[in-house]
Order: C-alpha cells, then sequence, then structure tokens
C-alpha cells in the first residue's frame, strides 16, 4: 500500500506565480505611464528649445541691438571712451588740460598714531577755494560739521573721530619717513569739494600749532597762525575741450557732456585725442550668430525627436507626432521667406543658407560684408509690418509664430495636456486594477490556504487508516 505524506503544499509561491500571471496588464500600464512621460519629457526639451530661440528672435527685433557701437580712442592713456546705448556715431578731438581733484591737506609730523593730541571741537566747512588758496567760500547749502575731540586723544583718535563723522572729508595716517602725518581729504573730487577747519582747542590756543589747533586749516590765515595744515592738492574742476568747445567736470568721469559716450580722462595731454564711434559690428555679429545657434538647437531636437532609424528600427520619441511635425514645417518656411525688395530680401541673401537637414549655415564673409550696412539688416530682420496683422521683418514673423506656439492656448500647451490627461487616465486604471489584484491575492491565500488545511487534515486521517491496517497485518 502507497503512503501518502504530510507535508503541506506551498501556498505563498503557488499564489505567487498565479499573481504574476495577473499583474501582466498592470506591467502594461507602467509602460504606457513611462512613455507618456518620455514624450511629456521631450515636449518639455522643445519648449525650452523654442524659447530660446524666441528670445533670439527677440533680440534681432530691439532697437538697442541694431543701435549697438563701440568707441576708440586714439590714446587710452589720456582719454578712455565707452560708447553706451543709443551712442551716435561720429569722430571727437578731445584735449584735456586739467584733471579733477580732491582738496588733500597734511599736518606736521607726529612721533606715532598713539601721540597724545588733546581736545577740543574740529568745525569743518565746505566751500570752494581761489585759485590762490588764500580765500575759502562757504557753501551755504551744506552746514558746518563739528567733530568733538576727547580729552586727551591720540593722532588715531583724531582720525577715527573725523572718519566717523560723515563730514565730507576722510582721514588717514601716513608715514613719510619722519613720522606719522594726518592726511585729509575731501571725498569728492570737483572745485566745489575744498574745505576749511576752525579749532575750538580745548587748551585755549585755537590757531596755534600746539594741541588740536594743529589742524585748523584757515586759507586766508599766515602759516602757523591758522594755517597749520599744508595743502598739497587743491580741489579743482577736469578742464576738457571737445571739438573746440571747452567744457568743465567735477570728475574725470564724463558721462553726460557727449550724448551716451562716457570719457575717462587719465591724465593731461599735449596734443589732441580722437574718440571715434561707429557701429559694433562685432556684437550685431554676436546677436546673429546666437540666433542662428538657437535655431540650429531647436532644428536638431525637432530631427532627433522625430527621425525614425530604418536600420536600427527604432524611431524617435515624437516619431509621427503632427503637432512637431507642423512646427518643424513651420519653422522652415519663415526662413525661406523673403523679406520685401531691397538686398538683403532673404537668409540667403545675406549669407545664412538653409542646409538639406534644416540647419543654418553662416557664410562669414558675406554677413560681415553685409553688416558694414546694419540699417539694411535691420530692416531685413526687424521691420515693422505694413499692417498689424502683417508681422513685417523675418524675425518678426519667427517671433509672431513662436509666440503662438508657446502660448498658454498653444499647440505645446494643448498637446502636452493632452498628455497629462491621459497620464491620469491611465493612473486611474492603474489604481483599479491593483485595488482589484489586492482582492484576488487575498482570495487566492485564503482558497489555498484552506485547500492547504483540508490536505493536512486528510493525510492525517489517512494516516490513522495506514496504522490501523498495518496492525491487522501484523496479527494475521
Amino acid at each position: 500500500m502507497t503512503t501518502i505524506g504530510s507535508s503541506s503544499i506551498d501556498v505563498n509561491g503557488i499564489v505567487s506565480q498565479l499573481m504574476q500571471i495577473e499583474q501582466r496588464p498592470l506591467e502594461t500600464l507602467k509602460k504606457t505611464i513611462t512613455g507618456i512621460e518620455t514624450k511629456l519629457s521631450a515636449f518639455g526639451k522643445l519648449q525650452s528649445a523654442l524659447a530660446s530661440l524666441q528670445d533670439a528672435a527677440r533680440a534681432l527685433t530691439r532697437t538697442d541691438t541694431w543701435g549697438a557701437t563701440k568707441a576708440t580712442s586714439s590714446d587710452e592713456t589720456a582719454v578712455k571712451a565707452t560708447a553706451g546705448n543709443g551712442s551716435i556715431p561720429g569722430g571727437y578731438s578731445i584735449e584735456v588740460s586739467r584733471l579733477a581733484q580732491r582738496q588733500t591737506v597734511a599736518s606736521g609730523a607726529f612721533a606715532d598714531s598713539t601721540t597724545v593730541i588733546g581736545g577740543g571741537t574740529l568745525r569743518i566747512r565746505m566751500g570752494t577755494l581761489d585759485a590762490d588758496g588764500t580765500a575759502f567760500a562757504p557753501d551755504a547749502e551744506r552746514p558746518e560739521v563739528a567733530v568733538t575731540i576727547a580729552a586727551g586723544a591720540t593722532l588715531a583718535d583724531v582720525r577715527n573721530a573725523i572718519n566717523a563723522a560723515g563730514a565730507g572729508i576722510t582721514a588717514s595716517l601716513v608715514a613719510d619717513g619722519t613720522g606719522q602725518r594726518l592726511m585729509l581729504r575731501s571725498a569728492d573730487s570737483g572745485a566745489a569739494q575744498a574745505f576749511a577747519i576752525a579749532v575750538d582747542d580745548a587748551d585755549g590756543g585755537n590757531a596755534d600749532a600746539a594741541g588740536l589747533s594743529a589742524f585748523a586749516f584757515d586759507p586766508a590765515a599766515a602759516s602757523g597762525g591758522g594755517r597749520n595744515l599744508l595743502l598739497t592738492q587743491a580741489a579743482q574742476d577736469a578742464r576738457v575741450t571737445i571739438n573746440g568747445l571747452e567744457v568743465s567736470a567735477t570728475t574725470n568721469r564724463l558721462t553726460g557732456v557727449i550724448e551716451n559716450l562716457t570719457l575717462d580722462l587719465r591724465r593731461t595731454t599735449t596734443a589732441p585725442v580722437d574718440v571715434s564711434v561707429d557701429s559694433d559690428t562685432e556684437a550685431l555679429r554676436g546677436s546673429l550668430d546666437a540666433f542662428v545657434e538657437a535655431y540650429n538647437a531647436a532644428n536638431r531636437l525637432l530631427a532627433e525627436q522625430t527621425r525614425y532609424d530604418a536600420a536600427t528600427k527604432t524611431a524617435g520619441v515624437l516619431q509621427g507626432n503632427q503637432t512637431v511635425v507642423r512646427i518643424q514645417q513651420q519653422l522652415r518656411e519663415i526662413l525661406r521667406s523673403t523679406v520685401g525688395t531691397d538686398s538683403p530680401g532673404s537668409l540667403s541673401a545675406l549669407g545664412v543658407e538653409l542646409q538639406r537637414d534644416g540647419s543654418l549655415k553662416v557664410d562669414a564673409t558675406r554677413v560681415d560684408a553685409a553688416l558694414a550696412d546694419p540699417a539694411k539688416v535691420q530692416a531685413f530682420f526687424a521691420a515693422q509690418g505694413a499692417t498689424p496683422d502683417e508681422p513685417g521683418g523675418l524675425a518678426r514673423r519667427l517671433l509672431a509664430r513662436l509666440d503662438a506656439l508657446l502660448a498658454s492656448d498653444g499647440v505645446i500647451s494643448g498637446a502636452t495636456e493632452s498628455l497629462r490627461a491621459r497620464e491620469r487616465t491611465v493612473e486611474q486604471q492603474e489604481e483599479r486594477l491593483n485595488a482589484r489584484l489586492n482582492e484576488i491575492e487575498k482570495r487566492l491565500l485564503r482558497q489555498y490556504s484552506a485547500l492547504d488545511a483540508n490536505l493536512t487534515s486528510m493525510a492525517g486521517s489517512l494516516a490513522s487508516v495506514q496504522s490501523l491496517l498495518a496492525g491487522l497485518d501484523s496479527e494475521n
């Protein structure tokens, strides 16, 4: 007689194998979601590439792009010129007879910065000093600033107190080999930045060179009797002659004398310095190159996403997507279009050729020759249309199309929203299927666990019968 063993079945193993079969539709849904996310990522890359092209096209429609100029100087050691937006091409003959300066005065020498000076009050006035440096005219618009110096103050303490007062002058200590000198300098340059210092000395001597009065500076007073600081540099305006016209300025940077042109005066001149302002063809070429690079990047991405490789039988993520195919066609149609009747009337005439793969190739020699007349190239790219519905120049046409494509209600947003809606639908299907699979798994576990229990019980009963039969056999 055959003996039936008592081992139970592998419930978890059986259920696991059955669930693998049940979960096959779930794997299909997961692959669908992955495919949708891949397409969403591709549309995101396309949107970014088109936005970059949009920025590059917009730059070619701006007036300041085509108004870019550069300034050159025949002697930058004397006059440096910098052109700003809107500067007018032209030439200027510049002579610098005087540079703007700050008033600077210095004290006598002290042993070191810890030398005790004494206390009192420094009364500082800003104004102008005459050409001889002997008559000071205070500025009524700027009141006197009183700087209190504590009793027993050192030379360093006096310096610190002046700097903290915000009186229009700065103080520093300078070692000249004989000791430490207090140097005072006006905070700004120009003839109106001169200053005088009156002293209320705690020792009662307000004009002598002892104590705090060592820092008195009355230009009209006698040396050592109230004029106790040495004038090392007078406050003065810059004096410049531009094309024969004399101009004065409070600083050595002239920003409003010639429209949108900055002149930095560096030294006086003995001969005229020629400054010229010309169209900045390098900047214009840079803007055009940026446009070509942005378009080529978008074209490469479109080609990659829509390609089909027959050899490997692999397709791009958006291969066959009609929205993307139309975008590709529309961009190329705009680039092939002509503008007006003047030259250049097309990208090809400008020296930018559309290749068979849809990319743009720049003929540097022809482009540079065209940019010698930037107004014509500007008209080709940025001309306004005859009517509001007509975009005009090529860059404006392209910009109008890109604006529509990238708008919140444009085709790219529509395509991505459609994909997201589909993704949400599949995710909901996935949730429902997961819930059903959980119920199936629970049911299978219950069924096979019950079967296992029944088999175990039957195995036990059979074992008892076999034992009884074995006993009967032995008695016979």
